[in-house]
């Protein structure tokens, strides 16, 4: 079982293009580029629905080795996201 993140692909997509990401839906997936070195993957996904929180995991590692927004911006960014039931 995969368990999922309270981030939906279309927020996480917004963060990305936010930080200069160009969005590209391909046959088999999704693929953010930024420059040839800076390209993350994912699974195919739709807008609504929530990412799986090893894809959430990995996006938070690479922007915050690359130097492009620090783990604890990016936990705020998905505090933000978060809504109440």
């Amino acid at each position: 079982m995969t368990k999922t993140s309270t981030i939906t692909f279309a927020e996480l997509r917004r963060l990305l293009e936010t930080l200069g990401y160009r969005h590209e839906r391909v046959e088999r997936g999704e693929i953010f580029h930024y420059s040839p070195k800076r390209e993350i993957y994912f699974r195919r996904y739709g807008d609504g629905e929530f990412v799986y929180a090893r894809d959430v995991s990995k996006t938070r590692s690479f922007l915050d080795d690359w130097g492009q927004l620090d783990a604890a911006d990016f936990d705020a960014f998905l505090e933000s996201t978060s809504k109440p039931a």
